[in-house]
């Protein structure tokens, strides 16, 4: 498969939403609908569909990504990248989450020190290091990596959370953003590849994996009483990822001379299909995403295959690139620019600037600015060779 221009320009326009919504959060005196919709209310507004966005556009990788590792005919190596990419994400989430978990007073040394070390980590562990001319890692790489693991583990042993006389150190609350990205593409992977690959196998995987989600949400008992009966959540996640899995199978199935025409209009109709199990899926529990309902699964991942083909259209049929310049770092360095607001505000916090810039519209525009600014730094360190792959 040839590179798809337009899923790099989703993904960073999808990383630089997620920047921008997550700095959204701590500005008070906005409209409703640009915070997430609460997890007892039925409804949703676009912030709750950013991260589906990020699990979609996961999936339009992996039939390319997938392609390109397996081409080798290196089926062990794939498998190993696959674990290690799952297990990066879940390590990092669960660092991330302790972070805004952490004892501030109890902690064995300042958050202004604790959490970018976790990131000066994450940058020495996963950045994509020059290979040997014979292949492999190089020894520079391989210490680079030692110190980033060794930081890790001295931060584990450094960190306190809970009240005074009930200390703790880290422990999995959640799973954080980038974990829950680690099961979904987990689920999805061994979905993807147990279908054969193929577009009538991705979606009977679809279809099956539905099944099984929506029978533990309406308590089918030898569903709901077993261990998938706390994994729905995941199965949600993997639902959207697959569904971009089944979109990027639809545009690339090996005809090469299929027209974008059809190609749009397969996407679109998947996308309204979608959209219309989220309607007929309603009654079961409401749109929630914090509850991760089947409504909201299915309109969340309809959204994105109906939004993704017009990008689609515009980028890749039509030519019409340049206004996304500014995303290109975003789209090929998706986890540094997630990882670069952290960074900040562990060192400076979040109540560095004066109140009034965190309230209305004026904290509106400041998170606009903020993310624009980290898309511009995530820039540097990509020019720089500062890439993060997972």
């Amino acid at each position: 498969m040839k590179r798809i221009l337009s899923i790099d320009i989703f993904r960073g326009l999808t990383i630089f939403m997620m920047v921008f919504v997550n700095d959204l959060a701590g500005v008070s005196d906005i409209p409703a609908w640009m915070k997430h919709v609460a997890a007892d209310a039925d409804g949703m507004t676009f912030v709750d569909v950013v991260f589906p966005a990020f699990l979609f556009i996961v999936g339009m990788a992996i039939p390319f990504a997938v392609q390109g590792r397996l081409s080798s005919s290196d089926t062990w190596g794939f498998w190993r990248h696959v674990v290690q990419r799952t297990l990066g994400l879940l390590i990092l989430g669960v660092y991330m989450v302790n972070s805004g978990e952490m004892n501030l007073e109890a902690n064995l040394i300042p958050k202004w020190i604790w959490a970018p070390s976790l990131y000066v980590a994450a940058v020495l562990i996963w950045n994509n290091y020059p290979q040997k001319e014979s292949g492999g890692t190089t020894n520079k790489a391989k210490i680079l990596q030692a110190v980033g693991g060794l930081i890790l583990i001295v931060l584990y042993f450094l960190y306190r959370k809970g009240e005074a006389g009930n200390l703790s150190g880290m422990t999995p609350s959640w799973w954080g953003i980038l974990g829950l990205i680690g099961w979904a593409y987990l689920i999805s992977i061994l979905v993807y590849i147990g279908s054969g690959k193929g577009k009538w196998g991705v979606l009977g995987g679809f279809v099956g994996l539905s099944l099984i989600y929506i029978g533990i949400r309406t308590q089918v008992p030898f569903l709901a009483e077993s261990w998938l009966g706390g994994q729905s959540g995941h199965l949600a996640h993997a639902l959207i990822v697959l569904s971009g899995i089944f979109c990027s199978t639809l545009m690339n199935n090996g005809q090469e001379a299929k027209s974008h025409q059809n190609k749009v209009l397969h996407m679109l109709l998947w996308g309204l299909g979608l959209l219309l199990l989220g309607y007929l899926t309603d009654p079961i529990e409401g749109i929630s995403k914090i509850r991760a309902t089947p409504s909201w699964t299915y309109y969340c991942a309809g959204i994105c295959s109906i939004l993704y083909p017009f990008i689609y259209w515009l980028v890749d049929v039509k030519g019409k690139s340049k206004w996304a310049s500014f995303l290109q770092a975003a789209g090929k360095n998706p986890l540094l620019t997630y990882i670069i607001p952290p960074f900040i505000y562990g060192i400076l916090g979040f109540s560095f600037l004066p109140a009034f810039m965190n309230s209305g519209w004026l904290g509106f525009l400041k998170a606009i600015a903020f993310s624009l600014l980290v898309l511009a730094i995530a820039r540097w360190f990509t020019e720089k060779r500062i890439l993060l792959k997972l």
